[in-house]
């Protein structure tokens, strides 16, 4: 598919106050695309190039996107930065740098959905020594192929500015429409995308096998599960009306929540509320479930809390401490930490989504 199709619904996009409007223009697009491009496009309209969990990030700021500018409208660095300080966005620089664009430099041939993803993929696998020219050079051979308005998407996308004011829910909404016909079908969708947090591949599916294919979709190891957030009420007797029956309370620990993950062949991996991979910042906890779950594969939640040397719990401030990139040996000696466990969510190849307390 050429980009400067959805190019074309973005801007359409971009001029549309209405959320419902928004919802048609794009369930009608999603039902005339090609079923190998919609997991693409999904990505895309939210800004990004994969699922959030799998935490793929460009690497790229916004003097490399200048220089990819100045480098794909044959033009200085100096000026693109002064029309930048002039319209104070980057995706308007682009298009307006790229109004004149240098015809020797245009290469032959349109740029394809399938181009712009690989080559953002690469973007973002792009490190080491030079890895910063690298980048640079392969997003202005994006905007030369690009028109003036792609290349002010593109931009946006590989900043992550796009706010077009459509959001996951938006996309959920506009594919129940476009592949049930009834918006009330979402309800299905967002089950399935809080089991599988990836639009990707709930584009995808609702698109080839339709909601019974959506309902299908359940646990997968390493694949985090949105986790439930509580609702505030002001008062206690509220309770009763939100959950009727008996109902049991626990103490709240004041630490990070954690979902923990097993696969068959023993691998530990830990998910933050946010779904980002923590695994790393928490050796400690790997190695006490590790040691301490008998079970060839599960998915657990609990809360983590610092405690001082005699385990009794300490801030969510000096937690806070354990979430770092380097030093990470030295933290677990300096700041000890429990998982305190509460819900089993999936045990040795049987999902207990839907089991009672």
């Amino acid at each position: 598919m050429d980009f400067q199709k959805l190019v074309d619904i973005y801007e359409e996009l971009e001029q549309t106050p209405s959320g419902n409007k928004m919802r048609e223009i794009l369930s009608i697009f999603f039902k005339n695309v090609e079923v190998e491009d919609i997991a693409v496009i999904s990505y895309l309209t939210l800004g990004q190039i994969a699922s959030d969990y799998e935490d793929i990030n460009l690497g790229i700021a916004e003097k490399s996107v200048l220089k990819a500018i100045a480098t794909a409208g044959a033009t200085d660095l100096t000026r693109v930065t002064k029309i930048m300080q002039e319209v104070g966005d980057v995706g308007l620089t682009a298009e307006k740098v790229l109004q004149k664009k240098p015809t020797t430099l245009v290469p032959l041939g349109k740029l394809t959905l399938k181009e712009l993803f690989e080559k953002l993929h690469k973007i973002s696998e792009s490190s080491g020594s030079g890895s910063q020219d690298q980048k640079t050079n392969l997003l202005a051979s994006l905007l030369q192929k690009a028109s003036q308005k792609g290349a002010m998407y593109i931009t946006r996308i590989v900043l992550g500015t796009l706010r077009m004011g459509v959001g996951d829910m938006t996309v959920l909404d506009s594919l129940a429409i476009a592949f049930s016909g009834e918006k009330k079908n979402k309800e299905f969708l967002e089950q399935a995308y809080n089991i599988c947090p990836d639009l990707g591949i709930i584009a995808e599916t609702m698109a080839k096998e339709g909601l019974k294919g959506i309902q299908k979709i359940d646990v997968h190891i390493g694949r985090p599960i949105k986790m439930m957030l509580a609702q505030r009420v002001k008062a206690i007797e509220e309770i009763k009306e939100k959950i009727p029956g008996e109902v049991t309370v626990e103490g709240k620990y004041d630490g990070e929540r954690v979902q923990a993950h097993k696969n068959n062949k023993g691998k530990i991996t830990l998910f933050s509320r946010r779904l980002e991979n923590i695994t790393a910042q928490f050796p400690d906890i790997v190695k006490a479930l590790e040691k301490q779950v008998n079970a060839d594969e599960f998915v657990m939640e609990g809360e983590v809390i610092a405690i001082d040397e005699k385990e009794n719990p300490l801030s969510f401030q000096t937690l806070m401490q354990r979430r770092r990139k380097y030093d990470v040996a030295e933290y677990v000696e300096k700041i000890p930490v429990q998982l305190k466990l509460f819900d089993l969510l999936y045990l040795n190849e049987k999902s207990l989504l839907h089991t009672s307390y």
